[in-house]
C-alpha cells in the first residue's frame, strides 16, 4: 500500500516537474508544478479509493462487464473524476 503511494506520488510530481517548460509559459512556476503534482497525486488516490468504497458497499467485484480484467470502465476514469475538477479549480485561482 505504502510502496504504491509513494510510487504514484513520484510518478505525479516527475510528470509536472517534465511539463513545467508548457507551465511556465501559461504563467506557472515550478512551485506550481510542484503543488500540483503532489496535490493531484493524492486526489488521485482519493478517487481511487472512493471508487472501491461505492463498488464495496453495493457488493460488486467489478464495474462493468465489456472491458474484461481491469475492474470495468470506471476503474480507468475513477481517478479522473476527481483529479479534474481540483486541477481546473487550481488553474481558474492561478491564471
Amino acid at each position: 500500500v505504502f510502496g504504491g503511494f509513494f510510487g504514484s506520488m513520484v510518478a505525479s510530481y516527475g510528470s509536472f516537474y517534465l511539463m513545467r517548460q508548457p507551465l511556465e509559459r501559461n504563467g506557472l512556476d515550478w512551485i506550481d508544478a510542484t503543488v500540483l503534482g503532489l496535490l493531484l497525486g493524492v486526489v488521485a488516490i482519493i478517487g481511487d479509493l472512493a471508487e472501491s468504497l461505492v463498488k464495496r458497499q453495493a457488493n460488486i467485484k467489478d464495474s462493468g462487464r465489456m472491458l474484461p480484467g481491469i475492474g470495468g470502465a470506471l476503474d480507468l476514469v475513477d481517478s479522473l473524476l476527481f483529479t479534474a475538477p481540483v486541477l481546473y479549480v487550481y488553474m481558474r485561482l492561478m491564471l
